[in-house]
């Protein structure tokens, strides 16, 4: 299914070739570069405040707002959160008995989405869908806690590579390794054949609104008592 959604962009391929590149389709909110309301004028909603000497105020960006990628492709969005709904669910599941500290604060996000917009991979804010993927190294210093790897395809190769433990995993295609991106280095060996992964994460960004809807919450309705969606 994922290969007739993006046919042109998962295929047989070899990273360790010239010019090798691939897609990232981003299913995610984000938090990230809002505008705080602190000291907003009092009584007037945010979709009509503009920015003192400015022509031109991104409105969308004072609350969580969806990717680019789910904005402008709702359709295949739903199609791939339709995949991913009973590995989230697993996973979700798996989570909840092996790490429900963690478990428990990624949940915490959830309840301070506007209007409990959904999420495609609950209890993380978002999942970054890769095609032909293996990464040089780097930390994701916006992930809040941890994230979940899961590979996809037919291909040799490919291992994950956790830079400060010194580990080395030969994930096989269903697989799911959980770690803290945002502090442990992380990279993947060269692969060959079709390589894809799914990447669950939540932007620690969203901290600001656990904490005062980033100055907004005047405006933002949320119930604490009713707890947000899980997944279906």
């Amino acid at each position: 299914m994922i290969a007739a959604l993006f046919p042109s962009e998962f295929f047989l391929d070899n990273s360790d070739r010239a010019g090798y590149d691939f897609l990232a389709f981003h299913i995610s909110v984000w938090a990230r570069y809002c505008q705080q309301g602190i000291g907003a004028p009092v009584g007037v909603h945010p979709s009509q405040l503009q920015k003192h000497g400015t022509t031109k105020t991104n409105h969308g960006q004072r609350l969580p707002y969806p990717s680019k990628d789910l904005a402008h492709n709702p359709d295949g969005a739903e199609i791939l959160q339709n995949i991913l709904a009973p590995l989230s669910q697993f996973i979700s599941d798996q989570m909840k008995r092996l790490i429900p500290h963690e478990f428990e604060v990624l949940q915490e996000y959830l309840y301070h989405l506007p209007l409990f917009m959904e999420t495609p991979c609950y209890p993380f804010m978002g999942c970054v869908v890769n095609f032909c993927v293996a990464t040089s190294a780097h930390t994701d210093p916006c992930d809040k806690l941890i994230c979940v790897v899961i590979p996809f395809g037919d291909f040799q190769g490919g291992e994950l590579c956790l830079y400060e433990p010194g580990l080395v995993f030969s994930l096989q295609p269903g697989e799911i390794l959980m770690f803290p991106s945002h502090k442990i280095t992380h990279f993947n060996l060269h692969f060959k054949g079709k390589r894809g992964s799914f990447v669950l994460s939540s932007d620690k960004s969203m901290d600001s609104f656990v904490d005062g809807s980033n100055g907004w919450e005047e405006f933002v309705h949320k119930h604490s008592s009713i707890p947000p969606p899980s997944p279906t």
